[in-house]
């Protein structure tokens, strides 16, 4: 591979054609189109995949952009990457999930793949639902974790979990002597709520108004894990996703079933032009596995 071919790749990648790409460079279309295939030739990668005049960067395509993009130690670091493209698929595994799965759910799944793959390298980021959602739809992660209703283009997703919400509560508080807590329980309670950026907002907010409950909450935020640190320090009640639950500190946080039911969702979302990887579905079918022993009894039937 020479300077030329990458040069010529970068921009096709940034630019989405070879054709904006040749005017970009002040050169013509077959001109971009032979510097590619030579450079697909000279790395043994099929960069991009072609249909109707269109292109399409495969998965490869995508892991060797990645790492044009950091590499600024020359050709000799990107001929390895490669190597090792083409040795280990992507050789890397990019996960996105929200607070509440990235801090104890996702590491479980991790803890288990690694088990069978340690030689991939796995990254995980915790990012919110509008960017997991982007860097799905863009490619920029090969499984994202969600937990409000997939709308991105570009995107396919498949349902996680489905399960009933319960109540968050200090651990000295009074109401932590009940075994359930029922809604107008929370009358004049200080709550902790999910902010209108969650799926469950409405559903709770429905439930509290025909209780009677109608104060308006101490703290919103977006993130059960949040709810929770809020109230293990005593800023209020909350009602969470049960994931939340792992890991709690069992003195200073209590968790109770909650009344009417409210449902939290969950989804795992994907690239949908994505090409079969082995290596993303093992990691799909562990999560799937490992759902399962975590909800086990727990699930919205």
């Amino acid at each position: 591979m020479n300077q030329k071919q990458i040069e010529a790749f970068r921009v096709v990648m940034l630019r989405g054609s070879m054709t904006a790409a040749a005017d970009e460079l002040g050169t013509s279309q077959p001109s971009i189109s032979r510097l590619i295939a030579e450079l697909e030739a000279s790395t043994g990668l099929a960069l991009f995949t072609r249909s109707g005049g269109r292109i399409q960067a495969t998965d490869a395509g995508s892991a060797f952009y990645r790492e044009v993009e950091r590499s600024f130690v020359g050709l000799e670091k990107l001929a390895h990457s490669a190597r090792e493209i083409r040795q280990f698929g992507t050789g890397r595994l990019r996960l996105v999930a929200v607070p509440v799965l990235a801090l104890s759910f996702v590491p479980q799944v991790i803890e288990r793949f690694l088990a069978v793959y340690p030689n991939i390298a796995v990254s995980l980021e915790m990012r919110s639902e509008g960017t997991i959602q982007r860097w799905a739809s863009s490619a920029y992660c090969d499984i994202g974790f969600a937990t409000t209703t997939p709308e991105a283009f570009g995107v396919t997703s498949a349902a996680l979990y489905r399960l009933a919400g319960v109540c968050a509560l200090p651990a000295a508080h009074p109401l932590a002597a009940r075994k359930r807590i029922q809604a107008s329980d929370l009358k004049d309670q200080r709550l902790v709520l999910p902010s209108y950026l969650d799926d469950t907002r409405a559903a709770l907010d429905h439930a509290l108004k025909q209780a009677g409950v109608h104060q308006a909450p101490v703290i919103e935020t977006p993130y059960g894990a949040t709810i929770c640190a809020m109230v293990s320090r005593g800023l209020g009640i909350g009602v969470v996703n049960p994931l939340a639950c792992v890991d709690a500190d069992p003195r200073r946080i209590v968790f109770r079933p909650f009344a009417p039911r409210i449902v939290f969702r969950g989804f795992t979302v994907c690239p949908q032009m994505q090409q079969a990887n082995p290596i993303v579905a093992a990691f799909l079918e562990l999560t799937g596995a490992t759902m399962r022993d975590a909800t086990a009894g727990l699930s919205d039937k």
